[in-house]
């Protein structure tokens, strides 16, 4: 128990460095005058529209995650309005804390909505990341091929990750369609490794391949495939109406290429709500890869994670507000939840 605190004290002040790291390097290597100038200048009609597609992102994700919940009763269980307000009070709280508790808090919230367990609120949010992950991932290629300048090299590496990504998926579906047989493989994989509890990882996988049974039916899973399409499209229109109103000119393919490296910088280590690693991705993305100016690409960053914090702050207050949830009341039975599976 006190190493494991030990250790999520270590994994967050490595966060704390590499963020701190990141926003040094960019006002390092680009002027903090030329950035505030670039957001000076900024079309802020625009942010209006980026704000509003922040919205309708949110507004899709919870009606695929209030899918995923119905079908893993065969009925409607719950409505939609307590999906949404659950689900922005969790992304929320991983905004403002480490090891994106506000997950965990998401669970604990929807198990507390009889009949819903926090086991399944879990998986759920399993299925979430495997399809939003993928979707990223074999995007990412063909963005990087359209984009002319980007050497032959960075592009054949995205095209590999594509492939691995595809074969990955087809892994999972197998995994989840044979679930007894992944967890004997996974019992003695597991069994050879000596400083883990074989036992906790094998219920974890269970939990996941249960979630992930939304992959043994075909309609179920296609649905889940064009909802999480369509889930990403507000994202992408709102990064190119972003990224016009400091004055860049993109197209939706870049734009969708910019989102797909923010996407991924996600598995970088950063303090609460990627503060710092956000901006230094983004900017490496459009400076960098796109070739265009950098105190804009710098200034499109900072706004946009600025935008998303005010948004998805807001969403989170309202939803607080709704469920007659307190902050207090909902950190105190995320940490219990982190505490008790500590072991």
């Amino acid at each position: 128990m006190n190493q494991s605190a030990a250790n999520k004290r270590i994994q967050f002040w490595i966060g704390i460095a590499v963020s701190v790291a990141c926003l040094a390097a960019l006002f390092v290597f680009i002027k903090p005058a030329d950035i505030l100038s670039a957001i000076g200048n900024s079309r802020y009609e625009f942010w209006l529209l980026t704000a509003l597609s922040l919205l309708l992102f949110m507004i899709l994700r919870a009606v695929r995650w209030r899918y995923m919940i119905n079908r893993g009763f065969g009925k409607n269980v719950i409505n939609y309005s307590n999906v949404f307000h659950v689900q922005n009070i969790g992304y929320m709280l991983t905004n403002i804390l480490p090891f994106r508790l506000g997950d965990v808090a998401r669970a604990v919230l929807i198990g507390n909505i009889p009949p819903i367990t926090i086991s399944l609120g879990i998986s759920t949010m399993v299925v979430e990341r495997v399809f939003d992950l993928l979707f990223i991932i074999v995007l990412f290629p063909f963005t990087i091929a359209a984009v002319d300048h980007v050497p032959q090299t960075v592009k054949s590496i995205a095209s590999i990750t594509g492939a691995l990504a595809i074969i990955a998926a087809l892994i999972i579906v197998g995994a989840a369609n044979r679930r007894q047989t992944a967890l004997k493989i996974a019992e003695n994989f597991a069994k050879r490794i000596r400083f883990i509890n074989t036992d906790s990882w094998l219920r974890r996988l269970d939990d996941m391949l249960k979630g992930l049974g939304v992959f043994t039916n075909l309609s179920d899973a296609l649905i889940l495939l064009v909802l999480s399409v369509v889930v990403w499209v507000p994202i992408i229109l709102g990064y190119y109406m972003g990224m016009l109103a400091v004055n860049l000119t993109p197209s939706l393919v870049e734009a969708a290429l910019v989102v797909c490296i923010a996407a991924l910088s996600v598995t970088a280590p950063s303090s609460p709500g990627q503060i710092g690693v956000f901006e230094a991705s983004v900017t490496f993305a459009i400076a960098s890869i796109l070739g265009m100016p950098e105190p804009q690409a710098a200034s499109f960053a900072l706004l946009y994670h600025a935008v998303n914090y005010v948004v998805i702050g807001l969403l989170g207050i309202i939803g607080i507000s709704r469920t007659g949830e307190t902050f207090g009341s909902v950190i105190a039975s995320t940490k219990s939840i982190v505490g008790s599976g500590s072991g």
